[in-house]
């Protein structure tokens, strides 16, 4: 960039203006070729191993310009979006604000400062504090009351392990994705609390404003909603802290789900129809237009479940039929005009996607549940920094455990079990092997895995200095392991999104293409194993195999202590 700049005498080039007049020529190229020829590419690398990645979201461009290989650069592009969803909604207007943008740097800083791997959330296994904790959400929801919505959600979360969730009745299920984002909120708390607690000498509020929240410690976040699995569902979140690293989150339901679906298809036909009108491709129009329209319906149908939205209804409606007129005839401001109109009209509904937060009293639940945790606050602020009790009482015989797993696999130092489906993994404690793993060779080693995976392999071992390592991937469905008819062609796993992003947007569609139309029921899962490099590989691999039938087979004989694990 300061290449770019040398021109200018002064250099610098942190204004604003500057980037951008900059980074116009690169990006309005992959627009036009993207628009006007459908020639789309998503990616660019320049001479000196520099990498731009390029995104789209509702008519904006996201790149990133990094030093990294392409894969793990799309990846974090793909989590800056889901971030960008979470925070902002279909509203990216509110970027603009210097609030929402210290937010999502924080959220993007803390993304990778857990325990948690790519795609994937931990778990805590202690069924006594998961109990306990369960019992202790469930005392307080009786005390948690906001008069206009009913359904909500209660969460502990240690680190950013989810120890407890409680669900009011008749609350939509959260999904994989809601809780990794979820945690990556409690991550940048807990950061700063920490940062604060050890930058101030005086004695500091436990719950201490966050700069990027209201006063209250709340804001209004999108969940995952839809076939799509976007972030479209406004609730209101709240946090709080129980003890450090032990963190309290309470969800409530705005009640705006369908119509955030709705918004968002629309919003996304819309793009693709001004894509069409810009490529003159009049064939493709009718469908679009009648999938427009079906979209648009759906919401006026959303919307009228207000009764103050009639007069919105009318006018999406009205901007809808004129947008189809101006398409089909020449019409004297042409389709774009009308384009532009049905956009107007869809602001409006953004608008009301961002309601105000509700009012809600934390003080006394949060006492209560501070007092109902007190047995095991010290136990949990350990457990936030290691995956597994230890030194907890008596040990489950059928935990996999770091003793067990050393007796049963010698030299077998650490392994990742992950279920891709619900976006859960499960791994010994690293405390006892920090000598010979570091977290960071863990997270190389499971991009590494998540590579041979990409190349359309279900299985890979491989030598890291003097580890050994081995992935293996499969199937399971109906209680037992399941094959697909057709293994997908290594080109087409090739052409999805890479793996481990939040949304775990390359899983669902490899599950489609591996299982067409009978996905229901099947889940994916995987087991990364790292041995000592003096293990030969043909036992390496024989023991990986051995581990998942362990694990397997701990699920399907014990619900219970599989619902704690998994």
């Amino acid at each position: 960039m300061k290449s770019l700049n040398e021109p200018n005498s002064d250099g610098n080039i942190t204004d604003t203006y500057m980037v951008a007049q900059l980074l116009s020529p690169i990006i309005t190229s992959q627009r036009v070729m993207a628009a006007q020829f459908g020639n789309t590419y998503s990616s660019m690398q320049c001479k000196d191993d520099t990498v731009i990645v390029f995104d789209e979201f509702l008519d904006h461009v996201l790149m990133i310009i990094t030093k990294d290989n392409i894969d793990d650069a799309h990846r974090e592009l793909l989590d800056c979006k889901t971030l960008l969803q979470h925070i902002c909604g279909q509203n990216i207007d509110l970027l603009h604000s210097p609030v929402y943008q210290d937010w999502l740097s924080v959220l993007l800083d803390s993304r990778t400062k857990g325990d948690s791997i790519p795609g994937a959330s931990g778990v805590i296994g202690e069924s006594g504090a998961t109990v306990a904790a369960l019992n202790a959400l469930k005392t307080i929801s009786k005390e948690i009351k906001c008069s206009t919505y009913q359904h909500f959600h209660l969460m502990l979360f240690v680190g950013d392990k989810m120890l407890a969730l409680y669900s009011s009745r008749g609350s939509e299920d959260l999904m994989p994705a809601d809780l990794i984002l979820l945690s990556i909120q409690c991550i940048a708390a807990q950061e700063y609390w920490n940062n604060v607690k050890e930058s101030k000498t005086n004695e500091v509020a436990p719950n201490s404003w966050l700069p990027w929240l209201s006063e209250q410690n709340s804001a209004i976040v999108h969940l995952c909603a839809g076939p799509a699995v976007v972030p479209c569902a406004p609730h209101s979140l709240h946090i709080a802290q129980v003890a450090p690293r032990v963190i309290f989150v309470v969800l409530v339901d705005l009640e705006m789900r369908d119509i955030g679906i709705a918004t968002h298809m629309s919003s996304q036909i819309l793009s693709n129809l001004e894509r069409i009108l810009l490529q003159r491709n009049v064939e493709l129009l009718p469908n679009t237009l009648d999938s427009l329209e079906v979209a648009v319906k759906k919401m006026t149908d959303a919307l009228r479940k207000g009764k103050s939205n009639a007069g919105l209804c009318s006018r999406l409606s009205q901007r809808t039929c004129e947008l189809r007129k101006a398409c089909s005839a020449a019409m004297p401001q042409g389709p774009e005009a009308g384009a532009g109109a049905l956009r107007a009209a869809l602001d409006s509904v953004l608008a009301l996607l961002k309601p105000d937060i509700p009012p809600l009293r934390l003080e006394r639940p949060l006492k209560d549940l501070t007092g109902l945790l007190a047995p095991y606050v010290e136990f949990l602020r350990v457990k936030a920094m290691r995956y597994f009790s230890l030194g907890s009482g008596e040990t489950d015989a059928n935990s996999l455990t770091l003793h067990k797993y050393l007796e049963e696999f010698p030299g077998l130092i650490h392994f990742i079990y992950v279920d891709r489906t619900t976006g859960r993994f499960l791994a010994p404690d690293m405390a006892d092997c920090a000598d010979m793993l570091t977290p960071a060779t863990v997270r190389a080693i499971v991009r590494r895995a998540m590579g041979c995976l990409r190349e359309g392999y279900g299985a890979a071992a491989w030598r890291r200095g003097a580890l050994h390592a081995c992935a293996v991937q499969w199937w399971e469905g109906r209680g037992g392991p399941v094959r697909p008819a057709h293994a997908p062609h290594p080109a087409a796993v090739r052409a999805l999104p890479p793996p481990g992003d939040v949304r775990s947007t390359f899983y669902r569609q490899l599950l489609e293409l591996a299982f067409p139309n009978d996905s229901q029921g099947v889940s994916m899962k995987e087991l990364i194993c790292i041995h000592l490099g003096l293990v030969p590989a043909s036992t390496a691999v024989q023991q990986a195999r051995r581990l998942a039938h362990s694990v397997h087979e701990l699920a399907g004989d014990n619900p219970a202590v599989a619902a704690d694990l998994l």
